[in-house]
């Protein structure tokens, strides 16, 4: 492809709504730590289980069938099996399956499961013995992680005031499973690794990467921190019935326009709105209305800087905004180039480029045209920093032809927006080292 039929593809409907929503899953995934239960539990607590997709029969392979047999044998029919791994998987359902092991996620079914398992080796030749034995492994470690995740959102189910009470936030997000999917499943569940959708193996293999030291704290009064909750869900929910509503009733997209009424909007009147909340005033009636509207950006901004989730190796804390935000942005450019290059990069293998945009004199408005081009028309990362002449982003991680050649296209889009008296210039530079080299910026 050349750079201008890759401009065209980032910016077709489903494209953009598939880049925009997962920036959104990236940007919220990390929810459940906006909570007093995480900073005094730290990594113990199973923040990212707060959607109970499992317990509330919304798991997207299980549906409303969440027992050990069915993950199990879901399991085993996506894997990909060798032949002989397939006969003694379709043996193992069929024993699991057998009334006289009574397999309930609601008791400790450790014993009945051992039990299946030992009557389907007795019928498995000796020859095949290895096999069986590393099907059952499989078998052992899906059921493990099904009743670990059972507990874990039985422990959130049962928090009193509830963790999440916002009316719609859940079905906002079973109607967007790919938000749903980013907060859910970027830690341990019950999924095994051949079920998980590629943004979340690359949101998994951005996270290895985290390199924090020190607890996590508020930034603020911790006692407030289900109050900031409770309201950005409650803006959460609006923008996710409206983002719902306009792919399932309308042309499935409104343009960038539609995406940037979604993800900016924050005027000077809804700053101050946040202001008077964060000093304990009460939003009711038409100013809570008002803040309703706040895009996912600023809202997310304001809620997670209340919550600092570490200091990196030099000692400088880190926001659980900056956090969400700077894996957000390299995902976003990571998923945008999976989709120009038709396939997703191993994790091992990942890498990002720095696009910096110029122009020859102070433009601010002008630099704001040129953002919303790169985040939301073509979004193909999201911006690191800027000065009064010039904004950088960051941007996928081609090989060197294919990359100029999309930075020119670009270019001459940029030249649409901001005229050609700024006479606009772009750079392209490596970006080597993920969410460490944002830090640095």
């Amino acid at each position: 492809m050349s750079g201008k039929d890759e401009l065209r593809l980032l910016g077709s409907p489903d494209v953009r709504n598939a880049l925009l929503l997962t920036e959104i899953g990236v940007l919220l995934h990390d929810l459940g730590k906006l909570s007093a239960e995480f900073i005094a539990g730290a990594r113990s607590f199973p923040h990212h289980l707060i959607l109970c997709r499992l317990s509330r029969g919304k798991d997207p392979y299980l549906g409303g069938d969440a027992g050990p047999l069915a993950a199990i044998c879901c399991c085993l029919t996506e894997l990909n099996l060798r032949a002989e791994e397939k006969a003694i998987a379709h043996l193992l359902c069929r024993e699991m399956a057998d009334s006289r092991h009574e397999i309930s996620l609601r008791d400790d079914f450790r014993n009945e499961l051992e039990e299946a398992l030992t009557t389907a080796r007795k019928k498995v030749a000796r020859a095949h013995e290895s096999a069986f034995d590393r099907v059952a492994g499989l078998v052992r470690d899906v059921s493990a992680n099904l009743r670990w995740q059972w507990e874990g959102e039985q422990a959130i189910a049962a928090i009193q005031p509830p963790f999440i009470s916002v009316q719609g936030f859940y079905e906002g997000l079973d109607q967007l499973p790919f938000v749903a999917d980013l907060v859910e499943m970027q830690g341990r569940t019950w999924h095994h690794a051949a079920l998980l959708p590629p943004e979340v193996k690359l949101l998994r293999a951005l996270h290895r990467e985290d390199k924090f030291v020190g607890r996590p704290r508020a930034a603020g009064a911790e006692g407030r921190l289900a109050q900031v909750r409770q309201l950005f869900c409650q803006v959460l929910a609006n923008q996710f019935l409206e983002i719902h509503n306009i792919r399932k009733d309308g042309p499935g997209d409104l343009g960038s326009s539609f995406w940037k009424g979604r993800l900016y909007p924050q005027t000077e009147p809804m700053k101050a709105l946040l202001r008077r909340y964060d000093e304990g005033a009460v939003l009711e009636g038409e100013e809570l209305e008002r803040a309703h509207w706040l895009g996912v950006r600023p809202i997310t901004q304001w809620a997670c800087s209340k919550v600092m989730v570490g200091q990196r190796e030099d000692g400088r804390e880190i926001s659980l905004w900056k956090h969400s935000y700077e894996l957000a942005s390299l995902l976003k450019s990571a998923a945008a180039q999976a989709l120009i290059e038709g396939h997703w990069t191993e994790p091992t293998r990942l890498s990002w480029r720095m696009l910096r945009v110029s122009v020859e004199r102070p433009a601010a408005e002008a630099l704001g045209g040129i953002k919303e081009l790169m985040e939301v028309e073509y979004p193909l990362g999201n911006e690191l920093c800027r000065d009064e002449r010039s904004i950088h982003f960051t941007f996928p991680g081609l090989e060197d032809e294919p990359a100029a050649q999309l930075a020119e296209a670009l270019r001459e889009e940029i030249i649409l927006v901001v005229g050609r008296r700024l006479r606009p210039r772009v750079l392209l530079s490596a970006l080597t080292s993920g969410a460490d080299s944002l830090s640095k910026i």
